[in-house]
């Protein structure tokens, strides 16, 4: 019966150490998750103000765009408009004698 007794004192001593040596390479892994977890949440943070700063130069370009084909309309009905004013000028001042 002494033997069990000296036989058991080191297993559970061995047990805990097992445990504690287990333990530790689990706080070791869970740290090393939420670093990484930081550093996602940092790199997304990060890409959502680029996304934000994009988004307005994106908006910007597309405000130009769509004025310029206002102006570009514009040209297409003020061009003709003064062709034919120049012509009905230039027939005027052939034709009629002043």
């Amino acid at each position: 019966m002494p033997e069990a007794l000296v036989h058991q004192i080191p297993e559970a001593e061995e047990r805990r150490v097992a445990w504690r040596v287990e333990a530790e390479m689990l706080h070791a892994r869970l740290d090393a998750i939420e670093e990484l977890g930081r550093k996602t949440h940092d790199c997304i943070i990060g890409h959502i103000a680029e996304e934000r700063e994009t988004k307005a130069a994106i908006d910007e370009l597309i405000l130009l765009w769509r004025g310029g084909k206002l102006v570009v309309s514009g040209f297409k009905i003020l061009i003709p408009v003064a062709a034919a004013l120049l012509g009905a000028a230039l027939w005027l001042k052939d034709h009629v004698k002043w």
